[in-house]
C-alpha cells in the first residue's frame, strides 16, 4: 500500500509527516525551509523516496468555520502542488493542531529549548497531528462500512 504525506504548511517552512506503509500511524520526517518552488521540489523528492500516493495538507479554518486569508493561501498551495506534482492533494482542519501539539509535546526538556526549536518542533508535531487526524477518519470510515455491510 502507498503511503500519504502530512503537511503543515508555513510561508517559510512546512512540517512533514509519512504514514506507515499500512496506513497505522504517522512519523516525523522533517521541517523544510524555502520559498513555494524549493518546497515542491522537496514534496517530489520525498513523494519518489517514500512512494506516496495522497498529500494530506492541513487548512486554518476559523472558529466560526470560514476560510480566511491564510485558508486562502493554502487553498492556492494545493493547487499549486496538484498541478505541478500530479497528485492528489486532501484538505483537513488544522485549527488546534498547534495548541495540541503544544500540550501533547511538552516535555520537561523543553523548558531549557529556545522559542525557534520549540517553533521548529510545534510544526513537526503539527504535522504528524493532521496526517493522524486523516488516519483516524479513513479507519473510522472503514469500519462504519463494515459494520453496516457485514
Amino acid at each position: 500500500m502507498k503511503r500519504i504525506l502530512g503537511v503543515d504548511w508555513g510561508d517559510k517552512k512546512m512540517g512533514v509527516s509519512v504514514s506507515d506503509p499500512l496506513r497505522i500511524s504517522a512519523n516525523g520526517v522533517g521541517i523544510f525551509y524555502g520559498d513555494l518552488e524549493e518546497k515542491l521540489k522537496m514534496l517530489k523528492e520525498l513523494i519518489e523516496k517514500y512512494d506516496v500516493e495522497k498529500i494530506v495538507l492541513g487548512i486554518p479554518i476559523s472558529l466560526s468555520g470560514e476560510i480566511e486569508k491564510e485558508g486562502e493561501k493554502i487553498l492556492k498551495v494545493k493547487e499549486e502542488i496538484e498541478r505541478k506534482l500530479n497528485i492528489q492533494v486532501e484538505l483537513i482542519d488544522e485549527r488546534f493542531t498547534t495548541k495540541i501539539s503544544k500540550e501533547r509535546f511538552s516535555f520537561e526538556k523543553r523548558k531549557g529549548q529556545k522559542i525557534k526549536e520549540k517553533k521548529i518542533q510545534d510544526d513537526l508535531a503539527s504535522a504528524i497531528i493532521i496526517l493522524n487526524s486523516y488516519l483516524e477518519r479513513i479507519k473510522w470510515k472503514f469500519w462504519k462500512y463494515f459494520y453496516l455491510y457485514f
